[in-house]
């Protein structure tokens, strides 16, 4: 095989793991509510209830992360700078 077919076969294989990764929390929620009865009055919109799924939060804890790390970052640089 040439390295050009292996290479493809590789960057479909992450696309399709990431592909199966990233849509598993939205598959799980769809079972969840296929299985609640659909007649079942809900005070609010459906997005109301579905905006705060499990992805969403781990985004937002990757986004914290990513923050703290920037304003641990900025700190250290300005202890070193100062002491």
């Amino acid at each position: 095989m040439s390295t050009g077919i292996i290479l493809g076969l590789g960057l479909l294989s992450i696309v399709v793991a990431f592909y199966l990764i990233l849509n598993m929390p939205y598959w799980m929620v769809v079972l969840q509510t296929k299985r609640q009865s659909i007649t079942k009055a809900r005070k609010y919109h459906h997005w109301v209830y579905e905006a705060d799924d499990a992805m969403n939060n781990a985004l937002k804890t990757l986004i914290y992360g990513v923050y703290a790390y920037g304003a641990y970052i900025v700190i250290v640089e300005v202890w070193t700078k100062f002491e």
